[in-house]
């Protein structure tokens, strides 16, 4: 086992952001809430000491997050809500690490994100 120099949350879609997936045009949902819920996004940050500095990580770059969830599911910015804070903070539920544990003896690899392509 490995402690990786990170730290990472999961990024728990709620009813607001369902229902703005379930608004788009051309977006087929055969997903439920509980799908989106049981599959949440994590993202890695630097290594926090404490619950406090993840904190001041996501609200210095809800921005990015939030867009980057928001590509996910839609390439056209124009069906995007404003990338506000208090609409990430209604939208999404955060759960907390300060550690990240690798089991693998594999090293990690990385790869530039990329959102999917839906048609």
């Amino acid at each position: 086992m490995y402690e990786v120099n990170r730290s990472v949350f999961l990024l728990i879609p709620l009813e607001p952001f369902w229902n703005w997936l379930q608004s788009l045009p051309e977006t087929p949902l055969d997903i439920t809430l509980e799908d989106l819920q049981a599959d949440a996004n994590s993202y890695l940050i630097r290594p926090c000491e404490t619950a406090d500095e993840v904190w001041d990580e996501i609200e210095t770059r809800f921005e990015q997050i939030f867009a980057a969830e928001l590509a996910d599911w839609c390439e056209d910015e124009s069906q995007w809500p404003d990338l506000d804070a208090d609409i990430f903070q209604e939208w999404f539920d955060v759960q907390l690490s300060t550690v990240l544990t690798d089991l693998e003896q594999e090293p990690l690899g990385r790869e530039i994100f990329q959102p999917i392509t839906l048609n």
